[in-house]
């Protein structure tokens, strides 16, 4: 092989493994244990800019707002250690009368007929969302799968977790039993104008 034609071949590699290695996604390291969930530290934030419409699995769509309820969304894959267990557990979750209002779902970004084939097969209740097109990925980044948002009633975010969540735990529903149960502030606390 001549020595341009090599050094060509081996820039295009070189630029296809980097583009390649762009769109992979950071994973919960093995054998690391599911955790509960915990308050993000810190005073919360601004409300999130979050209403999006968002394809589901098997048909049809869910709108996703923030501010109306708490909410929770849980980044997630099938092909991840553990997903069938941690959609079920988190599906369980989600029917405890302790956090009855809370609005669960799963969001994957594989392609749907691989998303859709696997939740059949499992029979998973929960709503699985595909954001394909990110659209809720660009208000609410995902570092790494699996990753957790819970976002209060007034829409701020109240929790960003990293890694499997131990869903039926007791501290996990402590928190979320605490979060549906604030008040819920329609604009920041201060004076009034008269």
């Amino acid at each position: 092989m001549k020595p341009h034609v090599a050094i060509a071949v081996v820039l295009v590699t070189a630029v296809a493994f980097l583009a390649w290695r762009t769109h992979l996604w950071t994973i919960a390291r093995p054998g690391a244990a599911p955790g509960p969930l915990a308050l993000a530290v810190g005073a919360r934030g601004l409300p999130v800019p979050l209403d999006a419409t968002i394809p589901a699995v098997p048909f049809g769509s869910e709108r996703l707002a923030a501010g109306h309820g708490v909410l929770l969304i849980h980044y997630w894959a099938p092909w991840e250690r553990g997903s069938r267990a941690q959609a079920a557990a988190l599906d369980s979750l989600r029917r405890l009368p302790e956090v009855d209002g809370l609005h669960a779902v799963v969001v994957c970004f594989d392609p749907f007929p691989s998303v859709a084939r696997y939740v059949a097969r499992q029979r998973l209740r929960l709503s699985v969302l595909i954001d394909g097109g990110g659209e809720l990925r660009h208000v609410l980044p995902c570092p790494s799968v699996p990753y957790t948002y819970v976002l209060d009633g007034a829409g701020r975010v109240a929790i960003a977790q990293a890694g499997d969540v131990d869903w039926l735990s007791p501290q996990t529903r402590a928190v979320l039993g605490a979060l549906l149960a604030e008040p819920v502030r329609t604009r920041p606390p201060g004076r009034t104008a008269l």
